[in-house]
């Protein structure tokens, strides 16, 4: 299982040096990334969906143990935040590294290239799952709090609207989304449709990561010089890394009593312990708070994943 870690890491790696080679910029970086998120990464996750038997779909234990994992982590990482002094809605953004992982760009490769092509599925919803009710949690905590404070109008309902509407319409959800309706159907893909999104999917997994590499040398990692942002963003990687795929193993087992060979229950653990995802920089970037430290967060959860991804690999899928 090393081999397949050190493959999905060494393209990451590709990326990152190509991009301080040719001095990629953060308009190339983006338009990659667009490549990835609009068009390759939907096509995979819908056709993979929308092939599968609807009864495959209704694993009730596998989204119990996921959701799960990721409450515990975000409700984690918002009490080391406020232990550390830092109030709502800043809070949200270290509580978001703690439970937001990388499973489009990355979760996705190592599950298929570990289990086969049939991990596409509980790929896809793991990927739903760890972005939509984060997202939207992040997005309605800093902006309730937000109008406030400030006394604007508007209110949760607005809040939620547009935490809704962010969520809702990100590609890869509209994507599962149509996939999950074609395989409730019951009527097969159109060939040339099947045949595209095929051909434009097989490129999602090493163009993902090669974008990741790409977005991670744009990442400013100054803040390893200092000894107190890196004393900020250790709990939160051990959140991440360590406790949240612990969580969700414990409550797959013993809650949900699931097999611990069933591909499912590896699926939702390998995607639990996913490294920090680089949208946590976009949501610091955005509202301007702890950007630094996010930064280094991610790089540094990038390193210890190589491990612990490969520990897990070798004992829930060899």
């Amino acid at each position: 299982m090393l081999e397949i870690v050190a493959s999905v890491f060494a393209v990451i790696a590709a990326g990152y040096l190509f991009a301080l080679w040719r001095g990629v910029d953060k308009a190339g970086t983006k338009l990659l990334n667009d490549y990835v998120l609009f068009g390759a990464l939907p096509a995979l996750l819908f056709v993979a969906v929308a092939r599968a038997d609807v009864s495959e779909l209704q694993q009730w234990g596998f989204m119990g143990a996921t959701l799960a994992g990721i409450a515990f982590a975000f409700l984690a990482g918002l009490v080391v935040a406020r232990a550390g002094g830092v109030r709502l809605p800043q809070a949200a953004i270290p509580a978001m590294a703690a439970s937001y992982g990388t499973t489009g760009y990355m979760g996705v490769p190592i599950l298929v290239a570990a289990l086969g092509p049939e991990a596409a599925v509980p790929a896809a919803i793991a990927t739903i799952l760890h972005n939509i009710p984060v997202i939207m949690t992040v997005i309605i905590l800093h902006d309730v709090m937000t109008r406030t404070a400030s006394a604007e109008g508007g209110g949760i309902g607005q809040a939620i609207g547009g935490a809704l509407k962010a969520t809702l319409t990100n590609p890869l959800t509209v994507a599962v989304a149509a996939g999950v309706v074609v395989s409730a159907s019951g009527l097969p893909l159109p060939d040339p449709l099947e045949r595209f999104a095929v051909f434009l999917g097989a490129a999602a997994g090493p163009t993902a990561l090669f974008a990741l590499g790409l977005g991670l040398a744009q990442l400013d990692a100054g803040a390893l010089r200092e000894g107190r942002r890196i004393f900020a963003i250790l709990p939160l990687i051990v959140i991440k890394v360590v406790l949240q795929p612990a969580v969700t193993l414990a409550v797959a087992l013993l809650v949900f009593g699931m097999n611990a060979s069933d591909p499912w229950l590896v699926a939702a653990l390998i995607m639990a312990a996913q490294p920090i995802g680089a949208g946590v920089f976009v949501f610091a970037s955005k509202y301007q708070y702890f950007e630094d430290e996010t930064s280094v967060a991610i790089i540094a959860s990038l390193i210890v994943a190589l491990a612990t991804l490969t520990i897990l690999l070798t004992i829930y899928a060899g």
